[in-house]
């Protein structure tokens, strides 16, 4: 009598499946981390077929798919920093192999590109292509793009996958934070190994020169505040109204929900994506309010919420101007408010919630206190502040341990904001900052016989310790006001343009020395600038040969290397030897590139001599 057969369950199967090779190939360059819940999202999406052409086609596609939107092409999602920087280097060798039979300029770009495409990052963006050469055999420049990418692919892959959100790892996961450490550490030991001596033969290390200025954290939120400060010091007088907006995205950019489950409407948007989306509706809600006549200036902060995706609070003041439409219309506030709801609900208007969580509005009340109270918590807590972080949603983060490595909630919100280059604070209205700064760089000398303004501006960015604040304030007044338009600034900088070789061929460098006064056409107020060259101290520590000047060690000519043409035999940079790695380049622009009489190029740069380190 035969016996029945028993078949195996369509689960066995599919779990079996990830055991072949075909399956592990596919997952070969997935980082370790993600396996596990790729694999379970794989599963769920087999189980409704049984048959094995059918889960295993569906498997690989869904695996295909991910790695596809997460793992840059021809990169190992696996590898460490060390892994990176040996990546660079050899791309950056293959685009000089490549080039040396290229036969036309449409040639290079297109080894380039296809190199490029290759590394899964895009092509430098120049009208010469000179400048597209110089940054493609440069390993500098590879390691840079190859770090950018493959953070950021990590990053939206953990997002995607739900390790980021308030349960996990909030704001940004730990390999990021993590990451970030490691790089402030390694910059703060080359900036304090690193000594400069001015011209007055006074000597400072890097780290020294940067303690005084706003790379310090609370310097830094110290200026911030001030401009806060002086903001509301000024819509108090003028009578202004304020308002203390939250504008948050649409649903489709949230990777988790508030309950940390999966969103199943998320797009697959980066946090990145989610800023520009804040910063396309805010710019045409601006330009609606100045088309209506109202004036509005204040402060915006960028922050995460748990799962990463970006929402802006602003403080906000408005008053309506001369061209102002609406005179009927007193509440001008409400009416500025008006306009940012009809932006904030443009996208997915009729979702559930959008109406009470997208735009968030309170009206300041100048009776319970300062303005400047709303915003400060969140200046704070995002630089160096409050060890605990109450997110929107209402959950508290707080300080974690990876290790014995201490993971504090602003260090993560600094890892979020690098990360994605997202600016998490800047000013709307009011006059620059970049003036006020340049201010104190001026000598009281230089401003004796000065006009009325440029003494009053001049005065109210100094500070003296114990005795005198500066007022911001009085600067926007100086200046002409809180919404004074950039053409009418009473006080603008002085530029200078110079052309100077850098690592990558000539540039345009407007660098300001000074100010000018409208009262005074023609005069400019020079600030102190010093000239910072490097000391070398011979120690056994770790010594940077930092340029003289904006010329480096990579730029200057070697008048006993001979000219290097493209496809000549001599344009190998993997052929350098160590002595050479300070070799400098010949000029770029200038070089015939040998050719046949029927690919003649319309233009002939020049290539730079490179070796691997320049």
């Amino acid at each position: 009598m035969r016996s029945k057969q028993r078949e195996m369950p369509a689960q066995r199967r599919h779990e079996l499946f990830f055991e072949t090779a075909k399956f592990k190939t596919e997952i070969a360059h997935i980082p370790y981390k993600w396996r596990k819940r790729l694999i379970a999202r794989t599963l769920d999406k087999m189980a409704w077929s049984s048959w094995h052409k059918i889960y295993e086609s569906i498997a690989v596609n869904f695996v295909r798919d991910f790695a596809k939107q997460y793992v840059p092409a021809g990169i190992n999602m696996t590898q460490d920093d060390n892994d990176i920087i040996a990546t660079a280097k050899k791309a950056a060798g293959q685009v000089s192999q490549g080039l040396c039979a290229a036969q036309s300029d449409q040639h290079a770009l297109l080894i380039i590109s296809a190199l490029c495409r290759d590394y899964g990052i895009d092509t430098p963006a120049f009208e010469e292509l000179a400048d597209v050469v110089a940054r493609a055999i440069d390993h500098r420049w590879w390691r840079r793009q190859l770090r950018k990418s493959i953070g950021r692919a990590f990053e939206a892959g953990n997002i995607r996958l739900g390790y980021v959100h308030y349960r996990g790892e909030p704001y940004a996961s730990n390999e990021a934070v993590l990451g970030r450490l490691a790089q402030n550490r390694r910059n703060a030991l080359a900036m304090a190994a690193t000594v400069l001596e001015n011209e007055n033969g006074e000597q400072f290390s890097i780290a020294d020169l940067a303690e005084k200025t706003t790379a310090n954290k609370s310097i830094r939120r110290g200026e911030l505040m001030l401009r806060i400060n002086g903001f509301e010091t000024i819509a108090r007088e003028t009578g202004d109204q304020g308002i203390f907006v939250t504008w948050t995205c649409p649903s489709h950019f949230h990777a988790t929900r508030r309950n940390g489950y999966a969103n199943p409407k998320y797009s697959h948007a980066t946090p990145r994506e989610a800023n520009q989306y804040l910063c396309k509706m805010t710019a045409l809600c601006r330009s609606a309010l100045a088309r209506l006549g109202i004036g509005i200036y204040g402060f915006r902060i960028a922050e995460p919420h748990h799962d990463s995706c970006p929402h802006w609070h602003m403080l906000l003041f408005v008053r309506p101007t001369e061209k102002y439409k609406k005179h009927h219309i007193h509440d001008v506030a409400g009416r500025a408010i008006r306009i940012m709801k009809r932006y904030a609900w443009r996208t997915e208007r009729g979702e559930p919630g959008a109406f009470e969580h997208r735009l968030d509005v309170k009206r300041i009340d100048w009776s319970k206190g300062s303005a400047a109270g709303y915003i400060a918590k969140y200046v704070a807590k995002n630089i160096d502040g409050v060890e605990q972080h109450k997110t929107r949603e209402g959950y508290t983060v707080a300080t974690d341990l990876n290790g014995d490595v201490e993971l504090t909630p602003s260090m993560r919100v600094e890892t979020w904001a690098a990360k994605w280059g997202i600016r998490q604070f800047q000013q709307w209205g009011g006059a620059p900052v970049t003036i006020w700064r340049e201010l104190r760089r001026i000598k009281k000398e230089m401003v004796n016989k000065a006009p009325e303004p440029m003494r009053r501006a001049w005065d109210a960015v100094q500070k003296i310790d114990g005795e005198k604040r500066a007022d911001w304030a009085e600067y926007l007044r100086a200046q002409g006001g809180a919404i004074v338009p950039r053409k009418e600034l009473v006080i603008t900088l002085a530029k200078d343009e110079k052309t100077v070789i850098g690592r990558y061929g000539e540039t345009i460098k407007v660098t300001p020395y000074g100010v000018h006064c409208s009262a005074l056409i023609g005069v400019v107020f020079k600030s102190v600038r010093h000239t910072w060259m490097p000391v070398n101290n011979g120690g056994d520590g770790a010594v940077f040969d930092l340029p003289r000047t904006r010329v480096n060690n990579c730029t200057h000519q070697n008048p006993e290397s001979p000219k290097t043409r493209l496809n000549s035999s001599t344009f190998d940079v993997n052929d350098q030897s160590e002595n050479n790695k300070r070799t400098t380049n010949g000029d770029i622009r200038g070089t015939n590139f040998p050719i046949s009489k029927n690919d003649q190029l319309k233009t002939q740069p020049r290539i730079k001599e490179l070796t691997n380190e320049c």
